[in-house]
């Protein structure tokens, strides 16, 4: 049985200077410098320095904090590259009136138009337009929980 895909694009191929950074190359644990530079438009580098300058984040460690220093940005109208962050509230990410949490196939179907950060346990990526902006299995592991989510730019 061929398991279904999203319409995906590399971190690589959508994020400025990610193949001519030498700070990717020597890197792990960046889902959030890199869902924050492909949302964004930022190239690697200066996402990389936003990221540890705004969450604390140390060289090849993931980021602690990102969900509530996102929603911070949301309150405290601060933007990401002189674009808005709006948290999705917790009641848009629940489906089945509520009872169930929204997965990241379903997210994809109701919001197809904008950029938006998915938050997913221990991982982030950028949805933009439709297609998934990450590593290949956040376009494969569709039925992973929407913890968090965020639109940049128009709201």
């Amino acid at each position: 049985m061929k398991r279904k895909r999203l319409p995906y694009t590399s971190s690589s191929t959508a994020i400025n200077g990610y193949r001519d950074s030498e700070i990717a190359k020597k890197e792990n644990s960046d889902c959030v410098v890199r869902a924050i530079a492909s949302a964004s438009g930022m190239t690697y580098d200066k996402s990389h320095k936003w990221v540890a300058d705004k969450f604390n984040r140390k060289n090849k460690k993931g980021t602690y904090g990102f969900a509530p220093g996102m929603n911070g940005m949301n309150t405290n109208n601060l933007r990401l590259n002189r674009k808005t962050v709006n948290t999705i509230p917790y009641n848009n990410l629940t489906t089945n009136n509520g009872k169930s949490r929204m997965t990241v196939g379903t997210f994809i179907k109701e919001y197809n138009k904008g950029t938006y950060i998915l938050r997913v346990t221990s991982h982030a990526f950028t949805i933009k337009d439709g297609v998934v902006i990450g590593n290949y299995e956040d376009a494969t592991k569709i039925k992973r929980v929407v913890k968090n989510a965020w639109r940049i730019g128009k709201s």
